[in-house]
């Protein structure tokens, strides 16, 4: 009872909800939508022909000619006709359009003829001689194939049409907008206006007719395509349902044994027209059997092609034997690859043939025809083998694809990964030998820039493995740094030789011509690179003398102060003290002087300079001099070379002396001032031994001059002024400025006193 009337309830409420709904949609049917809600419609735009008005000729009357329908075209092309007959009956006479009028009528009937070629077309069938049976052999299924591959030729030749007609398209339109421009360019009262129109319609119904050209093509290459598709699912449903025929194998048998008959046939004939080459002296005869010798081998190439396609057919005849053993694939690896080399190189003869012929005959019109018509069969039988070399891929694959269904795909494996291989190698050297330009007639392909690079790579592997090895040899101290440096510098100038040799052999030039490149290089090198070579040359002479090695200490004439880091083909790169790279060329070392301080003796002897004040005790500073030197860790003593210290002189003010050390160049940086490191010991040992270092001191001598000018001021009061008194005489200037010009003013001898003489003196 509660559940009827819950339900009772809800279909109240439902009903309650349904009216106002319904009141909604009405409302929403009565108010019509906004524009931009409205749905695009969906009715063609309606066509609307356009009849040319000729007293003012449009360019663009034609524009939907190619969205119209075929009975609209029709109409639309009476129309326009109509009008143009009614236009040009009435044509001036002495204007002269009657040869063009007569070109457009033509065009006129082009179209229409363009029409029923296209009917009839339709009713032609495209394959009419291929046949698919229901269980068919191996023969009827070579027999479908090679009538697929004819219609797949006609097909080809057919979309060459197409792309031939669609540039006539572009160079018809182009015409067109000249001719439009032209008209437009003219005024109407001119005489040349009619001409200009009519040469503008011509253009325009020319353009329309290649327009319906176009479009007959591409209706049948639509149509071919689509029975080429139909036959090609055809083939592989009858490679499915082949069937074993014991009378296809006798037949594929004795016509396997005929081709090789031919094949010996042939290669007797080859051999007599060779021998007759060799005994005629007659040139016409020799060139008649050497094209004959040429026709001999291109049929011998189709012969072998077809031996091929039997084979193929005979190995999948036998396979789908009822009660035969497995059978394995008939793989031939190379057959498909000489056969396209054979091929090219027959075309490349028979061009040579070919203009031997021309330029032997001349303009003799008889002769040449009686040559061309063998060059023609030439010709025509490389065509052939062309399209043999196409049955014998499609024959390998059908054979992979029988086995695979008749034996398994395990035990069709290795075959098939071989064959997969096989394709892939066939595709890589089609894809190598692509030609990408020429030196001195030498094509340059993919290969050769790969074979190029290969060789650049070898060679620097080549000298990095030199140089591990060789440094691995110093490591273990089986030769010096030196030696190594020097043997890897020269071999790898040995490599650098010869990878440049052999990359202009692989580029086509002949070596015996480098005789020509070494006198070229050599004028070269008498103007623009004497700098270079000199340098090169100079390089090689310190490697080979080796008066300078890496990690030596040279002073160059120049002033540069450094250790040698590398020793380059043009120039030596040195470290200086500040760890500033500079890169001298390699001829300043041979034709300036360089200082190398560690050539055959690293351990050098320095001398450095200093003074102590007088008085000081000389074997005191001697053995401070001594210990400063032995703190120094590059300071090199043994019972030959030692430590010693000088006493050089007396100066003005010290006692001058010199520290004699010997040093090891070797364990001296670059970076360092030797001078320093002694001078900052000395110091420190003087300072803690006591021993003073003297500021210079000089003696000063003063003087007046001038007569009656006393010695003193007159509020003097020393000695000196009494004995002027006493004596009352002017002193007399003597000489120019010494202290021997100055008179002995005292009996008692020099003063002592700072202000009492005429000479004061102070330290």
């Amino acid at each position: 009872m509660v559940a009827s009337d819950a339900h009772s309830k809800q279909s109240s409420l439902a009903g309650f909800w349904r009216l106002p709904l319904l009141c909604l949609c009405f409302l929403a049917l009565l108010i019509p939508p906004p524009a931009s809600a409205q749905l695009p419609s969906t009715k063609p735009k309606e066509f609307s022909p356009v009849v040319p008005d000729f007293n003012a000729l449009a360019a663009d009357w034609w524009t939907q000619w190619p969205e119209a329908t075929q009975e609209q075209k029709q109409q639309w092309l009476t129309d326009v006709e109509g009008a143009w007959k009614e236009w040009s009956n009435n044509l001036p006479e002495e204007a002269k359009l009657d040869e063009r009028v007569k070109q457009v009528n033509q065009r006129f009937a082009g179209i229409r003829k363009t029409w029923e070629k296209s009917e009839n077309l339709k009713t032609v069938q495209i394959l009419p001689d291929v046949q698919f049976p229901a269980e068919p052999t191996v023969l009827q299924w070579a027999e479908s194939d090679a009538a697929v591959a004819r219609g797949q030729q006609r097909y080809l030749g057919l979309q060459l049409e197409k792309n031939q007609l669609d540039d006539g398209v572009a160079l018809s339109l182009s015409r067109l907008r000249e001719r439009v421009v032209a008209l437009r360019d003219i005024n109407r009262n001119d005489p040349k206006y009619l001409s200009a129109t009519l040469n503008v319609f011509l253009a325009q119904i020319t353009h329309l007719q290649v327009l319906e050209e176009q479009r007959l093509l591409k209706e049948q290459l639509a149509a071919w395509n689509e029975e080429l598709t139909f036959a090609r699912t055809e083939l592989e449903r009858m490679l499915k349902q082949l069937q074993y025929s014991s009378a296809v194998a006798e037949k594929l048998a004795a016509a396997r044994t005929e081709e090789k008959t031919n094949l010996q046939e042939l290669a007797r004939e080859r051999s007599d027209s060779q021998h007759l080459i060799f005994e005629s002296s007659d040139a016409a005869v020799t060139l008649e059997q050497q094209i004959k010798m040429l026709v001999f081998s291109v049929d011998a190439l189709e012969n072998r092609l077809q031996i091929r396609k039997q084979e193929l057919l005979q190995a999948i005849n036998s396979v789908l034997a009822p009660d035969g053993e497995d059978e394995k694939l008939s793989i031939d690896k190379d057959l498909v690859e000489n056969a396209e080399k054979a091929q090219a190189n027959l075309s490349r003869q028979l061009n040579v043939r070919q203009r031997q012929i021309v330029a032997w005959v001349g303009e003799d019109a008889e002769g040449m025809q009686k040559w061309w018509r063998q060059f023609e069969k030439i010709d025509s039988a490389l065509g052939r083998t062309n399209d043999l070399i196409d049955d014998v891929k499609r024959y390998e694959s059908a054979q992979l694809y029988v086995y695979q269904r008749q034996q398994g795909w395990w035990k069709t494996l290795g075959e098939r990964f071989v064959h997969q291989l096989k394709e892939i190698r066939t595709g890589w050297r089609n894809l190598a030998n692509y030609k990408l330009f020429a030196i001195s007639e030498q094509a340059i392909t993919l290969k050769d820039i790969a074979q190029m690079a290969l060789v650049i790579i070898g060679a620097w592997a080549c000298s990095r493995l030199l140089n591990i090895i060789l440094r691995r040899m110093v490591h273990k101290s089986r030769t010096t740094e030196q030696s190594a440096y020097t043997l890897w510098r020269i071999l790898n100038y040995c490599i650098v030789l010869i990878t440049f040799i052999i990359i202009l052999t692989m580029v086509g030039l002949d070596t015996s011509k480098l005789t020509l490149i070494a006198g070229a290089l050599s004028v070269g090198i008498g103007f623009g690179m004497q700098a270079i070579f000199s340098n090169f040359i100079s390089g090689i002479i310190l490697l080979f003398e080796q008066p300078l090695r890496v990690g030596d200490l040279v002073e160059l004439e120049s002033g540069v102060f450094g250790r040698i880091r590398d020793i380059n083909v043009r120039s030596t790169r040195i470290t200086t003290r500040d760890n500033v790279d500079i890169l001298v060329p390699n001829s300043e070392f041979v034709t300036g002087r360089v200082t190398n301080h560690t050539l055959e003796d690293p351990v050098r002897r320095i001398h450095v300079i200093f003074g102590v004040a007088y008085g000081t005790d000389p074997e005191l500073v001697r053995e401070a001099a001594m210990a400063a030197a032995e703190r120094v860790p590059v300071t090199f003593t043994n019972w030959q070379r030692k430590t010693e210290v000088w006493l050089t002189g007396f100066g003005d003010s010290a006692l001058d002396f010199k520290l004699v050390v010997w040093v090891n160049s070797n364990a001296v940086s670059s970076l360092g001032d030797l001078t320093a490191l002694y001078n900052i010991e000395l110091l420190r040992e003087f300072k803690d031994r006591g021993i003073e270092i003297p500021f210079p001191q000089r003696d000063l001598h003063v003087r007046s001059w001038g007569e009656g000018v006393p010695l003193v001021p007159p509020d003097g009061g020393d000695g000196l002024s009494e004995v002027s008194a006493h004596t009352q005489k002017p002193i007399e200037r003597r000489g120019s400025a010494g202290s021997e010009d100055w008179p002995d003013i005292s009996d008692d001898g020099p003063n002592d006193g700072g202000d009492d003489g005429g000479s004061p003196s102070g330290h």
